[in-house]
């Protein structure tokens, strides 16, 4: 059953929600009326037992509250790999600072989307001081200027964390704060004819952390000023993570590379490294450098290969935290005859999960697709458990 308290005013309503600013007061106008008594629904979504141990979410009249950017993300990060990975890995990173039993899932609301905008340009002291990214550097071209100072910052995710407070009530407990970092930068020159020429330079590890730093710093700093909120940022402790976009080519996602916690009041602790990131399977960086896990996909790929007298393409993702391989993803697109086919090939994949991927801490999915991309059927095996299959009607 869903969780629900009612609240009859409007003041209840935004300490409910965190302060969320429902309506801008005009200060040159103020209003004196007593807010009119409304009514707000808050609900909270069911626990839903997973391997993952995901979030609850806060349902307003039941509906799902979307985040402020919501979709901005698209425009500013051209892999869909790399948004996915920075959101759900955001949630994780979450888990150390906001037990999931205690608090509460909600997406941002209070970095607004023309702030944010105005956040990723490059910093202007005539037309956009609030600029992260550096200004244009030195050169005698656009594209020298460009080069000798790219903008690291892509895009900035913002998760809210409610808390039940000893009135029954939600309030805001904490931030978290994604910095997806350009690992190589691309832009465009338009030329005299006013055509464009498209350009990238890589950005190094080094400065990648240090302009993630200093950009975690300002963000903080303009989070807790007082005139924000009413300071409530002041009395809540702030995430910060950074994370490490691929090429826009790749074929797996970016990863997670440090964080830091500023606690309630204070700025950002220590940093933090994180060891987590994705190979592909396969490839020669696979083989270099996890060796024995490449082998064994190999081994999976050469017997599902051999289930058929053609040829089925066979890839895999691997995900791994202090070097250690913990999810492989499977995909297959197959060109069928028949459903039976995909049945047959599901029983299959599932035994052959079971054989070669021995170790019982891993967790496995496998998808079988058709060649136009729709999903004709699954293999999962969460650690420690058998697979299950699913094929789609």
């Amino acid at each position: 059953m869903l969780k629900r308290w009612g609240l009859l005013s409007l003041t209840g309503l935004l300490f409910l929600t965190g302060c969320f600013p429902m309506f801008q007061q005009d200060e040159e106008d103020p209003i004196v009326e007593e807010p009119q008594q409304e009514e707000q629904v808050v609900d909270i979504v069911p626990r839903v037992s997973t391997p993952e141990n995901y979030y609850q979410s806060v349902l307003y009249d039941g509906s799902y509250l979307h985040g402020q950017s919501r979709g901005f993300g698209n425009s500013v990060v051209y892999n869909r790999l790399d948004l996915d990975q920075l959101e759900l890995g955001l949630t994780q990173i979450a888990k150390e600072q906001f037990d999931p039993e205690q608090y509460f899932f909600r997406e941002g609301q209070f970095i607004a989307r023309n702030e944010l905008n105005n956040w990723l340009m490059r910093y202007d002291e005539e037309g956009n001081k609030a600029g992260l990214n550096p200004e244009l550097g030195e050169g005698e071209t656009l594209r020298e200027q460009e080069e000798s100072q790219p903008r690291y910052l892509s895009h900035i995710l913002e998760h809210n964390y409610l808390v039940e407070n000893e009135n029954g009530n939600y309030e805001l407990g904490g931030i978290v704060i994604g910095l997806s970092m350009n690992s190589v930068y691309n832009f465009r020159v338009e030329t005299d004819e006013g055509l464009y020429h498209l350009y990238e330079t890589p950005i190094s590890q080094e400065d990648m952390e240090r302009e993630g730093q200093r950009i975690a710093d300002i963000i903080v700093q303009r989070l807790r000023d007082s005139a924000r909120e009413e300071g409530i940022f002041n009395n809540i402790p702030i995430t910060v993570a950074m994370f490490k976009e691929q090429p826009r080519q790749s074929a797996i996602p970016g990863n997670y590379i440090m964080q830091a916690t500023a606690p309630p009041g204070e700025g950002l602790e220590r940093w933090q490294r994180m060891n987590e990131r994705y190979y592909l399977f396969p490839s020669s960086s696979a083989n270099e450098d996890v060796s024995n896990d490449a082998a064994q996909f190999q081994q999976v790929k050469d017997d599902i290969q051999s289930f058929f007298d053609t040829f089925v393409g066979v890839v895999g993702r691997g995900y791994y935290i202090d070097n250690q391989l913990q999810e492989l993803t499977i995909e297959v697109p197959l060109r069928y005859q028949g459903k039976a086919e995909i049945v047959a090939l599901t029983q299959y994949a599932a035994d052959i999960i079971s054989q070669r991927i021995t170790d019982q801490n891993i967790r496995v999915n496998l998808y079988i697709t058709s060649v136009a991309g729709k999903q004709e059927s699954m293999v999962v095996r969460n650690p420690g458990e058998e697979p299950f299959i699913h094929v789609f009607e």
